[in-house]
């Protein structure tokens, strides 16, 4: 099985790289950021780097050979000992050649740096030889990931050519199997499918393996999901600096089938940056659109409509709730419950109980068995009695009105998720298992003193119920 690995991809850069106008430091930041993070465990190991072009402004001799060295550079701050530095994909973008042009172009000298030959396309992590497309702006590789299996990274000119789309269908073709990358330079903009992006997504309508397809060009970034694949713009320049090197991670893990994308701005401390009270607002990067997670395909461990904790649990219950309704299902070993609902449109000044197990707590306490609350601060929370004790764990606040997916879990999986995101307050009783007793639950409202309470006033759309009973 694929383990864990990460994608480094860099955004449009050109305004870091602009005739004498040159700020390689800022993209340095990045570099060192990421082998931090590497080394802490932060983030899965880097296997492989991708730009998604405009790497220059002008496409001339001395912006390419800047910036050549400050990827090479970069590639080598975050190379690891064994692999050494990883290789890169590099995009061809509308300012690193004459825009009007196709990839039958002839030579230039951004394909004389970064076309075909450089070092950097070369690296560690791959599989066979880099292959190269008509007039070497477009290219082929295969990533070898931890565990054995491969990714596939497509590059595509800005505006490839009539033997360019053949020969990219016959990239694809001869990979059919292997879980895919596509970068072109112009993808989407403002939540939609630019007229090149609606191109690409027909012209892939006959290659399923391609799960994500990654760009720049247009700003701010943005991201469009189709029932096929993910596509997202990366461009940061219309902030602060040019963007002052901001990048984004691709953290995926296979083992709950997601990924992570996370878009950092570590020039963010450099001096000249950090005095500047726009930069330190617009550069944290904190909007939906540059911090969020997505689901894997299935060969890269993505399970669709089953969360990772109930792997190799049984399904008990799966309630679709018109009101308050009550159900059994005996959780006694491992379990994973899994709740979707719409919290009240307005706070409420009382607790209130999505979900309770009923019957009689130990030491006489009114409290129920447990329960999935929603505080009065709107915290969610688990409380359960276990064979430890109590447990508890409270997430942080959440919008009133807010449509969330809750997932509790024990064992060596113990945890509360909400909308993927493990809540920070925990204790560890919680991988204990659930006390012996009635195995009743009440969807809705809960109990207190062995009397229905706390109603719970949003809306509860579905209840799922895994176990997995010890032998």
């Amino acid at each position: 099985m694929t383990e864990p690995f990460s994608l480094l991809v860099i955004a449009d850069s050109q305004y870091l790289f602009d005739g004498s106008r040159q700020s390689p430091e800022l993209l340095d930041a990045t570099f060192e950021e990421v082998a931090k993070l590497q080394s802490s465990g932060g983030i899965a190991p880097l296997a492989h780097i991708i730009h998604v072009g405009d790497v220059t402004e002008h496409g001339w001799p001395e912006e390419c050979s800047v910036a050549l060295e400050a990827l090479r550079a970069g590639a080598h701050v975050v190379g690891t000992r064994g692999d050494g530095a990883p290789a890169m994909t590099i995009a061809t973008g509308n300012h690193d050649v004459a825009h009007h042009s196709r990839d039958d172009r002839g030579p230039t000298p951004f394909v004389d740096v970064f076309g075909p030959g450089c070092e950097l396309l070369d690296g560690g992590h791959l599989e066979g030889i880099v292959e190269h497309g008509p007039g070497g702006y477009s290219s082929w590789r295969s990533v070898r990931l931890p565990g054995g299996s491969s990714l596939g990274v497509l590059a595509l000119d800005w505006r490839p050519s009539e033997d360019g789309w053949q020969w990219a269908n016959q990239m694809l073709d001869h990979h059919a199997q292997m879980p895919t990358v596509v970068v072109s330079h112009e993808v989407a903009s403002q939540e939609a499918l630019t007229p090149h992006g609606l191109v690409l997504h027909e012209w892939l309508s006959q290659h399923p393996q391609v799960f994500l397809v990654l760009g720049g060009h247009n700003w701010p970034s943005t991201r469009v999901l189709t029932s096929e694949r993910e596509f997202h713009t990366i461009n940061y320049q219309e902030l602060p600096f040019g963007g002052a090197g901001a990048a984004r991670i691709y953290d995926v893990d296979p083992g709950t089938g997601s990924c992570q994308v996370i878009s950092l701005c570590p020039a963010l401390r450099h001096p000249k940056v950090l005095r500047s009270v726009a930069a330190r607002r617009q550069l944290a990067l904190a909007r939906e659109e540059d911090q969020f997670s997505f689901s894997l395909p299935t060969a890269l461990g993505g399970r669709p409509n089953v969360p990772w904790q109930a792997e190799g649990m049984d399904l008990l219950a799966n309630i679709v709730p018109e009101g308050v309704v009550e159900f059994g299902a005996s959780l006694s070993g491992r379990f994973a419950l899994e709740l979707r609902c719409r919290l009240p449109e307005a706070m409420s000044s009382d607790w209130q109980v999505l979900l309770a197990r009923l019957g009689p707590s130990p030491g006489d306490s009114p409290e129920p068995l447990a329960a999935l609350s929603l505080s009065s601060e709107n915290f969610l929370g688990w409380m359960a009695f276990v064979d430890g004790g109590e447990t508890w764990a409270t997430s942080h606040e959440y919008p009133s009105g807010a449509s969330v997916t809750i997932v509790v879990s024990n064992g060596d999986r113990a945890g509360v998720w909400v909308d993927g995101d493990r809540v920070g307050r925990v204790d560890d009783n919680l991988s204990e298992s659930l006390l012996d007793g009635p195995w009743r639950w009440r969807v809705g409202a809960g109990e207190y003193n062995d009397s229905y309470a706390d109603e719970f006033t949003g809306c509860v759309l579905q209840v799922r119920c895994w176990a997995q009973h010890d032998e």
